[in-house]
């Protein structure tokens, strides 16, 4: 494969995707190749982060701080293998280039991991705490090996200032129908007679589709040759330069904020459906409109970003997110017209961030190539997946005391005080996190003009160093 200084690959070995078109664009089977295979990594995510918690202390009877616990020790070691995994796959050097081995590698351990969480045996208390502790592991570290290096080569695919919202896009969307196959998942175990045993059946069924889903990128797209050996020579190296970069530092700030935000709703979906608004048969459809419009909205926002920008873009849906989901602090007792409303608004407003936010970082990764004279998709997406995990162990640990120090008893009626929490935890924390994200990113300066700006001096920096 021959490189070009401003263009995109051609076509690698047989059987491999093309990356662009004629003019420039990112083709669709490029797209298509990318994108839509990240339903098998955000369905068992979102399954395990949405429902678990619950499955422990509702089907299990574990104590909800102790399993919150786990569960968040579990998320911190997620995000801090972020870091090894990305770093060491951005100074890989081998046949397949440096992100398809650790993706091929983390299928098989993404696989068993999830039917261990799913599928314990019949333990003590304690022998249970030990199961779900490794089994937690377990599936963050195969999930951190398939998921940095497969968003590392999404910041690869293209230079495009545009093309980047279309690549990120389109993942966004396949990662959100993740989500809503996962409330499929936890409303089809929470209505089970047997919800252990039904749980095993969906860990089994989805452990077999893994592999049909997850081999498409790694074994369809091609890497770039010229980023191959272009890492930092360390990884501390590496993650300095992250931290070192401000527009980075100011995109994490922001990508924590959203993730505080909206980790919540999942996590207390089922507490929500069951506990305050009574319709626990509805847990899986109430989320679920939210997914719906998020998907919906991307092509919408799409459009929207070539008018107006992509800052511009994201603060209108970081604020109009912030609002729909505070307005669940009014939502009672059968409220399902007015909650619908509310996650139908959020999960268009949501839409924006979950296409815009990886798009920038794409961009921000350039101005460090500027800056450092090297390529780090890795050292980037680990920060991004840190910020990400981070943001969610903290949201877990807060529910879990919340609810194991107020009046909550599983399967029982709550009281008052203890419903005004439950409506606090799914309102008003988004509304507070989704606000100040908002307020952080208006001091945001990297625009389309600065990258072009960028994208120049890098492509004549490219050209000069092939003719001398």
């Amino acid at each position: 494969m021959v490189s070009q200084p401003s263009g995109d690959p051609e076509i690698g070995a047989a059987g491999e995707t093309k990356l662009t078109d004629s003019d420039g664009r990112v083709s669709a089977s490029t797209i298509l190749s990318y994108s839509p295979p990240v339903v098998g990594l955000s369905g068992p995510l979102f399954l395990v982060q949405f429902y678990f918690l619950n499955f422990a202390t509702d089907v299990l009877l574990l104590a909800p701080l102790s399993v919150g616990l786990l569960f968040a020790a579990g998320r911190v070691w997620d995000a801090i293998s972020d870091p090894i995994v990305g770093t060491l796959s951005d100074r890989t050097r081998t046949r397949l280039g440096r992100r398809r081995p650790w993706m091929l590698a983390g299928i098989p351990l993404l696989m068993l991991s999830f039917v261990m969480i799913w599928s314990p045996p019949e333990l003590e208390p304690s022998g249970m705490y030990a199961w779900t502790t490794v089994s937690l592991f377990f599936f963050y570290t195969a999930f951190t090996m398939y998921s940095v290096p497969h968003s590392a080569l999404g910041a690869e695919l293209t230079t495009d200032y545009f093309e980047r919202n279309r690549i990120f896009g389109a993942n966004s969307a396949a990662f959100t129908f993740g989500m809503l196959l996962s409330f499929g998942g936890m409303q089809y175990v929470m209505n089970a007679v047997d919800s252990r045993l039904a749980a095993s059946y969906v860990a089994f069924g989805v452990a077999a589709a893994l592999p049909f889903i997850l081999l498409v990128p790694p074994v369809r797209l091609r890497e770039r040759v010229e980023y191959q050996g272009r890492g930092a020579s360390s990884s501390w190296g590496a993650m300095r330069d992250v931290l070192a970069n401000p527009h980075a530092r100011l995109l994490l700030a922001v990508q924590f904020c959203q993730l505080a935000g909206s980790g919540v709703l999942g996590l207390m979906a089922p507490y929500l459906m069951r506990y305050v608004v009574k319709r626990p048969d509805l847990v899986g459809v109430m989320p679920g409109i939210f997914v719906v419009f998020t998907i919906i909205s991307i092509p919408i926002w799409l459009r929207i970003t070539r008018h107006v920008g992509k800052k511009s873009a994201w603060i209108a849906g970081l604020l109009g997110s912030g609002v729909s989901f505070g307005g669940i602090l009014l939502v009672g007792e059968g409220d399902l017209v007015l909650l619908g409303v509310l996650l139908g608004c959020a999960g268009f407003f949501a839409g924006c961030g979950m296409m815009v936010g990886n798009s920038i970082l794409a961009d921000v990764i350039d101005w460090d190539e500027l800056q450092t004279g090297e390529r780090k998709e890795g050292a980037y997406s680990a920060a991004w997946g840190f910020a990400i995990k981070s943001a969610t162990a903290i949201i877990i640990v807060l529910v879990s005391v919340a609810l194991q120090f107020s009046d909550f008893e599983a399967n029982q009626e709550q009281t008052e005080e203890t419903l005004w929490m439950l409506r606090i935890l799914n309102g008003g924390l988004p509304l507070v996190m989704y606000a100040i994200a908002g307020t952080l990113f208006m001091r945001f300066g990297l625009n389309e003009s600065e990258h072009a700006a960028v994208r120049t001096e890098l492509d004549a920096r490219d050209s000069a160093s092939r003719s001398s």
